[in-house]
């Protein structure tokens, strides 16, 4: 197992030095799924956010062992409802083939698909680049059931495909499926 990312003591502050979680200390290796768990509020968006460095403010330190190409990140969308002109299969990329997109019209509209439809193709786009580290938050939002568990499947078979490669999630809702390197820290 490789070693993919190290932190320590990691804690998202505002510009003005203002605690917005809690110091948290973790590594993740190749085959790993770590779920950043916690209620709302409590940081774990701005930690994923710190890791990529698209929030700057923070204590602690944080090592990738892969090059920023290797990081894939999926973020959380809270509004779906804006307007592209574009269709499924525009957003797809070299993203065709992937078993998450059986049975959804490609052609079909951004604007008119589900929440369910835009997640899938979104999750087939980023697990088509193959990357050592993926990073989602809330990635089972604006889903059902059945199609949260379409993805959960798909982020394990990409992982059995990649062992290489590992997941980091914030999500409320947990792993349905077994897989023997699941981890959770709680973010309170």
């Amino acid at each position: 197992m490789n070693k993919l990312l190290s932190v320590s003591e990691l804690q998202a502050l505002s510009k003005n030095g203002t605690k917005l979680s809690p110091a948290v200390n973790f590594e993740l290796h190749s085959g790993d799924v770590l779920f950043l768990r916690g209620d709302n509020g409590a940081g774990k968006s701005t930690i994923l956010k710190t890791l990529l460095r698209l929030h700057p403010y923070f204590s602690g330190t944080f090592k990738f062992n892969v090059s920023i190409s290797e990081i894939e990140y999926l973020p959380q969308l809270g509004n779906l409802n804006f307007h592209l002109p574009l269709t499924l299969a525009d957003m797809l990329g070299d993203a065709v083939s992937s078993p998450l997109l059986a049975g959804l019209d490609l052609n079909k509209k951004w604007n008119t698909a589900s929440g369910g439809e835009r997640q899938k193709v979104l999750f087939s786009a980023a697990l088509a680049k193959k990357p050592k580290v993926l990073v989602l938050d809330e990635p089972f939002n604006h889903v059902d059931k059945d199609a949260g568990l379409l993805l959960e499947q798909g982020l394990i078979q990409f992982l059995k495909d990649n062992p290489q490669s590992a997941l980091v999630l914030v999500s409320h809702r947990p792993f349905s499926q077994n897989h023997s390197q699941v981890r959770y820290l709680e973010i309170q």
